[in-house]
């Protein structure tokens, strides 16, 4: 082996063996923070502060370049420092004014994250609320006019994030009424009503306990008219009742109240036609408890269509097949209705002479 590969070879070995110099600067540095002691911080404390002051004063002047990147400058030299958290928001304020929101919100993150004591804290966390309020309010599109300028699960991430570092300031409601809102624009309607229904329960009695309320019956009534299943409207109902026995006086509750009267037609047609399914299906039993349920519910149209089709059912003659089965399952007949294939399950409703065959 010459010179020049033993050389080679040589040096490649101990890049393997030795640390590198980059690496190792960077291990010291972290070190260097972890045992950093009180006469240390002091020291920095008075360092970062006097570069705090010059920031300012390039601010003041209205040289912002300079500004922003001393503030930067501080942030991230002096981080334990009280200087370097307020250099910190100040940095971060000054790239809001740029127009970079998410990159402002990102450092208003780091600084409720490492400085809660701050008594930038509330500041921030309303500044960040702000932020993602216009983000979420934007009509702009992203890179080459397409799409939005951020990702929903991203919005959802921004206001998750304030909710949970300010649980008891007002922006952590209006957060998670947010989120109910970007998850109803990407039609994610059963997170939607998740979100909306934390706020009612962390936050009774508020304004907007009332707001996430009256969303969750709407939502609920999205659900319902694009089901089959009674039980979606049932659900609608209920949500609808709660809006207007907790709120009352609310302008929107005589709204609910004459809502409630179409949500009670747009069920009892579901259970006829789920009558009529079975009985045009040959399971009369089965009809007969959707039928008799309808008729319960005498103030709809659909009642009296519903009695009518109960009398005929009544009247109707035994089949020959219905009276062979009184002596067993027939082994020759096979059953070749197709049952409903709508992907919504139609719950049985009790009756009296539904026989557990029929009710299946």
């Amino acid at each position: 082996m010459n010179n020049g590969l033993r050389s080679l070879f040589l040096g490649t070995c101990i890049s393997f063996i030795l640390p590198n110099p980059a690496h190792s600067l960077d291990l010291f540095k972290r070190s260097e923070k972890k045992v950093l002691n009180a006469e240390q911080l002091s020291t920095q404390e008075g360092t970062a502060d006097a570069l705090l002051k010059k920031a300012a004063a390039y601010e003041a002047s209205g040289k912002k370049r300079q500004a922003r990147d001393t503030y930067k400058s501080v942030s991230r030299s002096y981080p334990r420092t009280e200087a370097g958290a307020e250099a910190k928001f100040n940095y971060a304020r000054l790239l809001e004014s740029d127009g970079d929101g998410r990159k402002a919100f990102e450092e208003y993150e780091e600084l409720i994250t490492n400085h809660r004591n701050s008594p930038r804290f509330n500041e921030a966390i309303g500044r960040q609320f702000d932020i993602a309020e216009a983000l979420r309010k934007s009509d702009k599109k992203g890179f080459l006019g397409l799409g939005a300028p951020i990702q929903p699960s991203a919005l959802i991430e921004m206001f998750q994030f304030i909710s949970t570092n300010a649980p008891h300031s007002e922006y952590a409601p209006k957060s998670l009424l947010n989120i109910g809102y970007v998850r109803t624009k990407v039609a994610e309607m059963n997170e939607a009503i998740a979100a909306f229904q934390s706020v009612v329960d962390t936050y009774a009695g508020t304004s907007y306990a009332k707001e996430a309320q009256y969303e969750i019956f709407r939502l609920r009534g999205v659900k319902a008219e694009d089901s089959e299943s009674p039980v979606m409207d049932r659900a609608q109902v209920e949500a609808g009742l709660d809006f207007v026995n907790q709120n009352p006086d609310d302008q929107r509750a005589a709204e609910i109240k004459t809502d409630l009267s179409e949500i009670e037609a747009r069920s009892m047609e579901k259970l006829y036609k789920t009558g009529m399914f079975y009985e045009n299906s040959g399971k009369p039993d089965s009809a007969r408890i959707y039928y008799r349920e309808v008729i319960k519910n005498p103030n709809t149209s659909w009642a009296s269509k519903a009695q009518e089709r109960l009398n005929r059912l009544d009247s109707a003659p035994d089949s020959v097949e219905k009276k062979a089965g009184l002596f067993g399952a027939n082994p020759l007949k096979k059953d070749k209705v197709e049952m409903r294939t709508s992907s919504d399950e139609i719950l049985p409703l009790a009756g009296d002479d539904a026989s557990a065959a029929d009710a299946e």
